[in-house]
């Protein structure tokens, strides 16, 4: 059951994503819905979890719209294993937690980005890109992580709670 619910939320994402959320623009930034789900997922479920969920969603994101296949999907993959890794003993219903996992994430995700897309094609104004493009990624991705963090958090409490009663603990 957690595997197709899961699944359905990361297929919806990049639908969301690649259709609706296209609207959303700001400063010709999109938000990056996809990378705040996968940091949300990795603090509460755990690092491979997080892993896989992660090399899924940029592996989609390869498919429609990378120049490589596996470049997003490893960079994902990375994210999610990291933000599940140290965190899983801290307690789950902070919300200052996913806030500072989902800005260093989006910093980390746009300068890898930026290094392996722009860097090695020559354009080196890093100031430029930074102001324009890291700097209002990140805070658009922080402002959207409290309402998505709360409706991933509603979903995996509503999973545990139906898989509670079917594990035996003795």
């Amino acid at each position: 059951m957690r595997i197709f619910i899961t699944s359905v939320l990361v297929f919806l994402n990049f639908i969301l994503q690649s259709t609706v959320f296209v609207h959303f623009e700001i400063f010709s930034i999109r938000p990056n819905t996809a990378l705040i789900i996968i940091v949300c997922l990795s603090i509460l479920r755990s690092d491979s979890e997080g892993a896989a969920i992660g090399f899924f969603s940029g592996l989609l994101h390869d498919i429609a719209f990378g120049k490589a296949l596996g470049f997003y999907a490893l960079l994902c993959m990375i994210i999610g294993f990291i933000c599940g890794k140290p965190f899983k003993d801290f307690y789950r219903e902070n919300y200052l937690l996913p806030l500072f996992l989902v800005v260093g994430a989006s910093f980390f995700y746009e300068f890898a980005v930026y290094i392996f897309a722009f860097l090695f094609q020559g354009h080196v104004d890093v100031f430029y890109y930074f102001r324009r493009i890291i700097v209002p990624a990140v805070c658009y991705n922080a402002f959207l992580t409290f309402p998505i963090f709360r409706l991933i958090y509603s979903i995996n409490s509503f999973l545990e709670s139906r898989e509670n009663p079917r594990r035996k603990l003795f």
